[in-house]
C-alpha cells in the first residue's frame, strides 16, 4: 500500500519509466519461461538448456542497467519529492530501499505478467502436435515444477532492485541545488589501468590468432574491452581540453568546459553504447555468414538490450541537462544568446560522437580478431 500511495505522486514521465520497466521484465521473464520450456521438453540436453539460460543473461543484464540509471536519476530530477520524504521521516538509507523497491515491483509485475500469460498459451494450445517449436518452448506436454519457474522469475526484480539500491549513493539522495560540477582531471592511476588493459588484451588477441588460442582470446578480448570502457571518460576530458586550446571564444570555452564537467557522467552510458552496438553488428554479421540467418532469440535480445541502452543515456543526458540549465541561467541573466548555447552543445555532441565511434570501431575490429580464432 505505500507503494501504491507513492504512486499516486507520479507525473507522465514517471508512469512512462514505470510502464517500459514493467514491459522489458516482462521481456526477460518470456525468455527465461522459453528456456525451462525447453529444457523440459527435452530433459537429456542439459548442456543446451544450460547455453539457452546464458542467452538470457544479458537480457537481464540490459534491464539491471537500466534500472539502475532510472533509480540514480530520480534524486536529481525530482528533488522535491525526495525532500519531501525526507521530510517526513524516511532517512536516507530507507529512501534507498523505496527507489529500489519501486523498481522491483515493476519488474516482479512484468515477470507476472509474462508467467500470466504463458499459463494462458499452455492452457488454450493443448491439441498441438508434439515437436513443434511452440510445444518445445511451452512444454504443454510436461509439468510445470512452481518452484522452477518462481526461482526463475525471482531473478528479474531481485536483478533489478539490487542494480537500483546500488547505484544511488546516499550522497547522491538530496543533491545540493547550488553546487555546480567541477572540470575534474582523470586520475593517473585510471589512465595507468585503462592504458595496461587495452595494451595487454590487445597483445593477447593478437599472439591468439597466430596460435589459435580460442579461450586467450576471448580472454584478451574482455581486458581490452574494460580498458576501452575506462578510456571512454578519459577521451571525453581530453576531447573537452582540446576545445579549450588556443584561447577560445564562447562557444568553444562552453563546449569544452561542459565536456570535462560531464566526463566522469557521461562516460558509462557512452562507453557501454559503443561497446553493445559494436558487439552487436560484429555477432550478427558472424554468425549470419557461418550459420545462416539469424533466429528469432537474437533478435528480440537485441532489440531490448538497444532499448535498455538508448534508454540509459537518454536519462543520463537528462540528468546532465538539468544540471547544464543550472548552470547557464547566470549567462542568460547577463545576456548571452541562445545560439551561444545551442552551438555549444552541437560541438560537444560533435566530439562525444567521435569518441563513440573510435571506442566502437576498435571494439569492433577487437571482436572480428577475437571470432576468426
Amino acid at each position: 500500500m505505500f507503494y501504491l500511495r507513492v504512486a499516486r505522486g507520479y507525473r507522465t514521465l514517471d508512469l512512462l519509466r514505470w510502464a517500459l520497466t514493467t514491459i522489458a521484465a516482462g521481456i526477460v521473464a518470456a525468455l527465461l519461461l522459453r528456456a525451462l520450456g525447453r529444457a523440459l521438453s527435452d530433459p537429456a540436453a542439459s548442456h543446451a538448456a544450460v547455453l539457452r539460460l546464458l542467452w538470457c543473461l544479458p537480457a537481464l543484464a540490459g534491464v539491471a542497467y537500466l534500472a539502475a540509471a532510472w533509480a540514480r536519476a530520480m534524486p536529481v530530477q525530482q528533488p522535491e519529492r525526495i525532500a519531501g520524504l525526507l521530510a517526513a521521516g524516511l532517512g536516507k538509507l530507507r529512501l534507498r530501499v523505496l527507489l529500489a523497491g519501486e523498481i522491483a515491483v515493476a519488474c516482479a509485475v512484468g515477470a507476472l505478467t509474462a508467467l500470466a500469460g504463458y499459463l494462458l498459451l499452455r492452457g488454450h494450445v493443448l491439441e498441438l502436435a508434439p515437436g513443434t517449436k511452440l510445444d518445445r518452448a511451452l512444454a504443454v506436454h510436461a509439468s510445470l515444477p512452481p518452484a522452477a519457474a518462481i526461482t526463475l522469475l525471482a531473478l528479474v526484480p531481485l536483478c533489478g532492485g539490487l542494480a537500483a539500491a546500488a547505484a544511488v549513493r546516499p550522497e547522491d539522495v538530496l543533491p545540493d541545488e547550488d553546487a555546480q560540477p567541477a572540470a575534474s582531471t582523470p586520475g593517473p592511476l585510471q589512465l595507468a589501468v585503462s592504458a595496461g588493459l587495452l595494451t595487454g588484451g590487445t597483445a593477447m588477441v593478437l599472439a591468439a590468432v597466430h596460435t589459435r588460442g580460442a579461450v586467450a582470446g576471448a580472454l584478451g578480448w574482455m581486458l581490452a574491452v574494460v580498458g576501452l570502457a575506462l578510456a571512454v571518460p578519459l577521451l571525453l576530458h581530453a576531447s573537452g581540453l582540446v576545445l579549450t586550446w588556443g584561447g577560445p571564444r564562447a562557444v568553444r570555452l562552453l563546449a569544452g568546459r561542459g565536456l570535462q564537467s560531464e566526463a566522469r557522467r557521461l562516460g558509462t552510458p557512452l562507453a557501454v553504447l559503443a561497446i553493445v552496438g559494436a558487439v552487436g553488428v560484429v555477432a550478427v554479421r558472424h554468425y549470419a555468414a557461418e550459420a545462416g540467418p539469424v533466429g528469432p532469440l537474437p533478435r528480440i535480445e537485441g532489440v531490448l538490450l538497444a532499448l535498455c541502452v538508448l534508454g540509459a543515456l537518454l536519462t543520463r543526458l537528462a540528468e546532465l541537462s538539468g544540471l547544464r540549465r543550472a548552470i547557464y541561467a547566470p549567462l542568460e541573466r547577463m545576456g548571452a544568446p541562445a545560439s551561444t548555447f545551442r552551438s555549444a552543445v552541437a560541438l560537444r555532441s560533435v566530439a562525444a560522437v567521435a569518441v563513440v565511434l573510435a571506442t566502437g570501431t576498435a571494439t569492433g575490429l577487437l571482436a572480428t580478431a577475437a571470432l576468426s580464432i
